[in-house]
């Protein structure tokens, strides 16, 4: 939602841990938005989108050693 996602793709958590995980779901995103004050969905849309960040190439270089640093080299067998 905050790189301006319009949904969230639940099918695979609720398929997973049945349809009342939703609930829980809800109740830690609420959670999270009050903690970081957040009043809404619409207000949270696009906040860490990069045409609303300052630098935008900070953006990209943060998310791209966030890629290198998650990257785990796989051996053939």
């Amino acid at each position: 939602m905050m790189a301006g996602a319009q949904v969230a793709m639940m099918t695979s958590a609720l398929l997973k841990h049945g349809v009342g995980y939703f609930s829980e779901v809800l109740a830690s995103v609420a959670a999270w938005m009050e903690e970081h004050e957040y009043d809404s969905i619409q207000q949270m849309r696009g906040s860490m989108a990069m045409q609303a960040v300052p630098d935008p190439s900070a953006f990209e270089r943060a998310n791209y050693m966030r890629v290198l640093n998650s990257y785990a080299l796989r051996m053939p067998h």
